[in-house]
């Protein structure tokens, strides 16, 4: 079973599809995608999130076959030359029952275990890690808040009742799904607020949006700088487990900084 609870682990985005909001096609290809991801790892990520689908705004929903057609390649072809844990970032539940058959450790599922028989695939597999996040549209009765910790209750309910055991959970706020940008904002400011009791989390501002309306920055590949001040500024005020970025070499190299930096280590 994968630890969630270690701190600080950063998950390196392998997106393998054509149209993902900043780096669509740049790693559709197998081979390309292989490539990419020994270099995320020779950056130090700890763990790989392989995408088949774009979830940006206003995607095109493509089919669970498709997505199975382009992940579960990867999938086995580095399970032959890695250990680093494999992730896949899917809501369907036929791509994660495909996914787990390859030898994947984690289904991180955006829709967070609401896309009927999800749970049951996942229930049936006690070795996977589960993410689960937060992209419901939101309930303007509750704050940004309780609504999260709200969704937060009612999804380790519906695990426990399956008979998931909780030490394979981490959650994920969801920053950019159906948030406002300053709900977006809130969510980076105040990450102890978006913990569910002492379960790990995982914290994804990569890129995103937000990082747009606080540098004014729309070329997304320009964002890393902004997306690593957010993810370690979250850190600081909270022990996030899990920061899933593009640019793993620069988000391992800040977080080197800001641990030695704070735990007065900083010998030369």
């Amino acid at each position: 079973m994968f630890d969630f609870t270690k701190k600080y682990q950063v998950m390196g985005i392998l997106n393998v599809t054509p149209d993902s909001f900043s780096d669509g096609g740049e790693h559709f290809d197998t081979h390309e995608a292989l490539l990419h991801a020994q270099q995320l790892i020779a950056d130090g990520a700890a763990i790989l999130d392989i995408g088949g689908q774009s979830t940006r705004p206003g995607y095109v929903e493509v089919s669970p076959a498709e997505e199975i057609a382009r992940i579960v390649p990867v999938i086995r072809e580095l399970k032959k030359t890695t250990s680093v844990p494999l992730s896949v970032d899917t809501y369907f539940p036929e791509v994660a029952e495909a996914a787990i058959a390859a030898g994947c450790d984690i289904i991180n599922d955006i829709r967070g275990l609401d896309t009927p028989g999800m749970l049951a695939v996942l229930a049936k597999a006690p070795h996977i890690g589960i993410i689960i996040m937060h992209s419901r549209p939101r309930r303007k009765e509750l704050t940004v808040a309780q609504d999260i910790q709200s969704f937060y209750l009612e999804k380790y309910e519906a695990c426990l009742a399956s008979g998931i055991d909780p030490q394979r959970l981490c959650f994920d706020p969801g920053v950019g799904f159906g948030k406002t940008p300053a709900e977006n904002v809130t969510i980076i400011r105040e990450p102890e607020k978006f913990r569910f009791r002492d379960f790990p989390v995982l914290y994804g501002v990569s890129r995103k949006r937000t990082i747009e309306h606080l540098t004014d920055e729309p070329d997304p590949r320009k964002r890393d700088y902004g997306t690593i001040a957010a993810s370690l500024f979250a850190c600081d005020r909270d022990n996030v487990e899990i920061l899933r970025v593009h640019n793993v070499k620069g988000m391992v190299d800040g977080l080197k900084v800001w641990s030695r930096l704070k735990n007065d280590d900083a010998h030369v």
